[in-house]
């Protein structure tokens, strides 16, 4: 399990970082970069949902 949550916190790491350079990328005026970032953020999002209750990561907040 604990292997289980460090890949999890890696991934909540990524995610941040998705997010972060999405939001660059539009303050940048890189419209089709942010809405790809978009795109990857809410597919790893909906693979995220997709857990049942015993298998959600602790979140980092």
């Amino acid at each position: 399990m604990e292997t289980f949550n460090r890949s999890a916190v890696a991934l909540q790491k990524n995610l941040l970082t998705l997010r972060q350079q999405r939001d660059r990328s539009r303050a940048m005026g890189d419209d089709q970069r942010a809405e790809d970032l978009q795109r990857m953020i809410a597919r790893i999002e909906a693979a995220l949902a997709t857990l049942q209750g015993a298998f959600e990561p602790p979140t980092l907040q």
